[in-house]
């Protein structure tokens, strides 16, 4: 028979032995349980961080908004005026064409807008729909990489938004657009388009665009103001220069308005 004190330290020792191993469970539960607590505090901040960058990184250019019908968001500075991004170019009813132009001489095509020569490449057109008070126009936005400059606040390497003076849509003629409605992304050109500052509005039907909401410039005309170089050779208003009536590729353009540039700089 064990004696008294054998059995008093044998059930201190299973004590030990259940304590010990007790807190190990203990200790085994509290790590799980701090584990499980980092992996879902950290997946919580990944994903609000993950939502973060996101959100920067579809963040749009302010006054450039858009929504998710489409729909430009505009500055204060226009009132009574919608600007959505269409398709195509819908409802044909809403293209409008201005009178017959203004004659222009060479050196005045230069000077009587303040515009910006560059020569680049067409990257994207967007027709949009304008909705003045219910009267509708139809025009497009071209971002255009700019690869040189002549004249102008933009630099090479730029990307710019420039307003053009009808949609470009297969089967569209708009008159006095004959050249920039042959615009089409990968399209090569020099652009003459007019620089738009805060001043620079469309008011119609009672309602105001600031023409900074929707675009950097826009063209005086659709015929006189770009140089395209098309599949079919180089397109341009020769009647307007009839200096280079027989140019045939961007160089040449380039050439005479650098010589250009500096005669009405005089």
């Amino acid at each position: 028979m064990m004696k008294p004190e054998n059995i008093s330290d044998a059930m201190n020792g299973i004590d030990d032995d259940i304590i010990e191993e007790t807190e190990k469970v203990r200790g085994n539960a509290r790590t799980k349980r701090n584990r499980k607590r980092f992996w879902i505090g950290g997946a919580a901040f990944a994903v609000c961080f993950a939502a973060v960058l996101l959100a920067v990184f579809l963040a749009p250019e302010p006054g450039r908004q858009q929504s998710q019908n489409d729909q430009i968001v505009l500055s204060e500075r226009s009132s009574g005026v919608t600007v959505r991004y269409a398709e195509g170019a819908e409802g044909q009813e809403g293209i409008s064409s201005s009178s017959s132009l203004i004659a222009l001489t060479e050196e005045e095509l230069f000077t009587c807008h303040d515009t910006a020569v560059f020569r680049g490449t067409v990257a994207e057109i967007r027709n949009i729909e304008i909705d003045f008070n219910g009267s509708r126009e139809c025009r497009a936005i071209a971002e255009i990489r700019v690869e040189k400059v002549y004249r102008g606040p933009c630099g090479e390497g730029d990307t710019v938004s420039v307003l053009l003076p009808c949609p470009v849509s297969e089967g569209v003629w708009v008159e006095d657009t004959e050249v920039v409605s042959r615009m089409r992304p990968g399209m090569a050109g020099i652009f003459m388009p007019m620089i738009y500052g805060g001043d620079s509005v469309w008011e119609q039907n009672g309602a105001v665009l600031a023409l900074q909401d929707i675009a950097d410039y826009g063209f005086a005309d659709g015929t006189r103001y770009a140089f395209l170089e098309t599949e079919e050779g180089l397109v341009f208003d020769r009647t307007a220069y009839k200096s280079i009536v027989d140019a045939s590729t961007l160089e040449d353009v380039e050439a005479y308005i650098q010589i250009m540039l500096q005669k009405t700089a005089e």
